[in-house]
């Protein structure tokens, strides 16, 4: 017990090692008596630099935390690869400086490794009386190494066992487990440890922490157990033998009726015995091999049966059965089969079916018996109502088709039908748009159109020359619609017909430009242009019209804030670099990043009380992926003036929500931009009524140039746009209809 006190105080000082967990300033060294320790590190090529290191500290670490002196804990060191180094013997040191300057100033030997040497050195050298060695007091050796040894260690290791060395054997990441309990002292859990690196190596002393130096109170005090005490720190539990259970008042036992209903597990029978019970059965059935439960005795098995069929096993004997179809012969024994349908009697329209005692009709697959239990119909699956035919069941043997009327065809799924879509064979030659009917199709124009006497053609309708349109200057047509427009020099006014004169003014104008993946890179460059151009006939500079750029796609990004650029030409020069970003159409994203942040004093925005007015345009071409609502209504409560211009696929409605009032003002939209001119026409028009409220630099009480070439380049942007667009969407109609002609 002495021995065992003393080798697990110096373990204690492996604790030491854990530098996250500090020690109190009154913490004592571990007394338990005098120890003569000996470490035997590996010093082997295979330990790196670093991980040496670690295992120096490891040592000086544990050594503070040793009551060392002559007539306390001796200490040396033995380093080995493939040969061995007393670093310092037992004798040599007394005080906790020598040691920790001896063992800095070791040199790794970056050799082999010859742990049954070292092993061997320490028993007859380290462990020596002329090396300091006492007689008097236990022998404790800790082996720390990286790798499988190169020599043999098993009889070594036995033997300075056999001479009273208690070895500690500590493996780190490379080591062999097999190895290391070939070296260590019995019980292994309490002399074997493997951590995963050089690193870890102080954990290994963790769990002597609350065992170290502390009372065992099963032993130092009267614990009063009734069988078996277990200690833990600071406190102890008793426990009782298997068989017995704990009573009440923590300490006496009391044995357990094991037989008691629903703790033996017997089947049958259950036969108590002091601690323990067995199972028994009744006559007629042995026990199993789990001695629990009853296996009724399989005299069939015993084979003296003689049964011609089958033998079935009864309680104290047998009985012979007979298949399906046969009958038991008076012996008992044989068995003779009953052939029913033989009798020439079944009447059966399809297969008669001997069974035991009779027959029964039986109809081929696909078929149902009838009720006279001898003809058979072929089944109907159509009747069962579950067939899921859009237009007509069909049945059929095993089974049922569905089947299209005419006019349509079958889909995938087999049972629904699509009416046959003629528009798609790509020969029907429709101008604008073609309608499938069923059995063929017709062309249809867009709104505004009039389909000609070839039925293909179209041609627009000019409402111009047919109604009262009052515009004072000129009208002008479109698909469905006209609006007007004034000379240069003038306004259009509220009525929208009567024609004013303007002044020159100042705007903050932020543009969102939809940059998401149905746009295409090719239609964004376009954009760009368009913007460009819009740009060559605005008045920019500090104190004039101001110009931010914000695309927005799944996400919002502002390529450049009102104040950023003063001149024409950084502003063009900044919108050709703009990258195409692709993805989703995020247009409630970009309006809140338009009011929260492009409108701000901090991007460029004058102050509300200067009163410049705010104008916002946002460009789309399809419908938003998030809610608009809320920040089209807080947009419109900043004082921003909005514009909603939707092109190809735009939702019409939510184009609506953003644009402000009067809508017929401020919301513009078109298919296929033949009346892209009324958008910059409005535009510019509107803009203008509004920029007069704000600041006004003057050259002329009519000069309204900028904002007349600003309409003119919006038209002739757009217009190039239309072209583009029309050339491009001829290209892919070939291209489709080339791919029809293939198939």
């Amino acid at each position: 017990m002495r021995r065992l006190l003393v080798c697990v105080c110096v373990l204690l000082a492996f604790i030491a090692v854990m530098e996250a967990r500090p020690k109190a300033a009154g913490d004592q060294k571990c007394k338990s008596g005098p120890v003569d320790l000996v470490f035997i590190i590996d010093g082997s090529r295979s330990v790196r630099p670093h991980e040496f290191e670690t295992m120096r500290k490891f040592m000086i670490d544990i050594i503070h935390e040793l009551d060392v002196g002559r007539d306390a804990t001796r200490v040396g060191v033995v380093q080995y690869s493939s040969q061995v180094q007393n670093v310092f013997s037992l004798k040599d040191f007394t005080t906790h400086q020598q040691m920790v300057k001896a063992i800095n100033e070791i040199i790794p030997l970056a050799q082999g490794t010859m742990t049954g040497l070292a092993i061997r050195y320490a028993m007859n050298v380290a462990f020596s009386t002329v090396e300091g060695a006492r007689t008097n007091v236990p022998h404790v050796a800790v082996i720390v190494t990286d790798g499988r040894p190169q020599d043999r260690v098993a009889e070594v290791a036995a033997a300075a066992r056999e001479s009273g060395i208690e070895i500690y054997a500590v493996g780190v990441a490379r080591a062999d487990m097999t190895s290391l309990r070939a070296m260590a002292s019995p019980p292994f859990e309490d002399h074997v440890f493997l951590v995963e690196s050089f690193d870890l190596i102080h954990q290994f002393g963790l769990q002597f922490q609350d065992k170290l130096c502390k009372i065992d109170l099963c032993i130092e005090s009267d614990h009063g157990c009734d069988h078996i005490c277990e200690s833990s720190p600071g406190s102890y539990q008793c426990l009782c033998l298997p068989g017995y259970t704990l009573n009440e008042d923590g300490k006496t036992c009391t044995a357990i009726d094991l037989c008691a209903d629903g703790k033996h597990d017997c089947e049958q029978i259950c036969i108590s015995s002091p601690g323990s019970f067995t199972c028994d059965c009744n006559t007629g059935y042995t026990l199993n091999e789990d001695k629990r439960t009853c296996t009724m005795i399989d005299y069939c098995s015993f084979g003296n049966d003689s049964c011609e069929h089958e033998c079935v096993s009864i309680l104290n004997g047998f009985n012979c059965r007979c298949k399906e179809g046969y009958t038991l012969n008076e012996d008992k024994k044989t068995c003779t089969m009953i052939d029913y349908c033989s009798f020439g009697n079944d009447s059966c329209e399809h297969e008669c079916v001997s069974v035991r005692n009779g027959f029964f009709c039986r109809c081929k697959e696909g078929y149902t018996l009838n009720e006279d239990k001898k003809t058979c119909t072929m089944i109907d699956y159509c009747s069962f109502g579950n067939d899921s035919c859009e237009h007509e069941c069909v049945s059929v043997l095993n089974g049922f088709n569905c089947r299209c009327k005419e006019g349509y065809t079958l889909n995938e799924d087999k049972k629904t039908c699509t009416m046959i879509d003629y528009c798609t064979f790509g020969n029907h030659s429709c101008e604008h748009e073609c309608v499938s009917v069923l059995n063929g199709f017709y062309c249809r124009c867009n709104e505004g159109y009039t389909l000609q006497e070839d039925g293909k053609t179209c041609q627009a309708d000019n409402l111009c020359n047919v109604v009262e349109h009052g515009c004072e200057y000129q009208c002008v047509s479109t698909p469905g619609s006209y609006y007007c427009i004034c000379p240069e020099g003038h306004l259009l006014q509220d009525d929208g017909k009567s024609c004013g004169s303007c002044r020159s003014s100042n705007i903050d104008l932020v543009l969102l430009i939809d940059g998401s993946k149905s746009v295409r890179p090719q239609n964004f460059e376009l954009v760009k242009q368009f913007v460009n151009q819009v740009v060559d006939q605005l008045e920019v500079s500090g104190h004039g019209t101001r110009v931010g750029l914000v695309q927005y796609s799944s996400r919002v990004r502002t390529e450049f804030p009102l104040g950023m650029y003063k001149s024409k030409e950084e502003i063009k020069a900044a919108v050709m670099k703009v990258e195409y970003m692709e993805k989703g159409t995020m247009t409630g994203l970009a309006l809140k990043h338009m009011v929260e942040n492009s409108f701000s004093e901090a991007e460029g925005a004058r102050a509300l009380s200067r009163n410049v007015p705010r104008v916002g345009l946002v460009f789309t071409d399809g419908r938003s992926q998030d809610d608009i609502t809320e920040w089209s209504k807080k947009a419109k409560e900043a004082g921003i003036t909005m514009y909603a211009v939707g092109v190809g696929k735009a939702v019409e409605d939510e184009l609506r929500q953003i644009a402000s009032e009067p809508l017929d003002k401020h919301f513009f939209y078109t298919a296929d931009f033949t009346a892209i001119s009324q958008i910059a026409e409005n535009l510019k028009l509107n803009v203008c009524a509004e920029e007069s409220q704000g600041e006004i630099e003057v050259k002329n009480p009519c000069a309204c140039e900028s904002l007349v070439e600003f309409q003119q380049a919006t038209m002739t942007t757009l217009n190039q746009l239309n072209q583009k667009l029309s050339a491009m969407t001829m290209r892919l109609e070939k291209l489709e209809n080339q791919l029809l002609t293939r198939k």
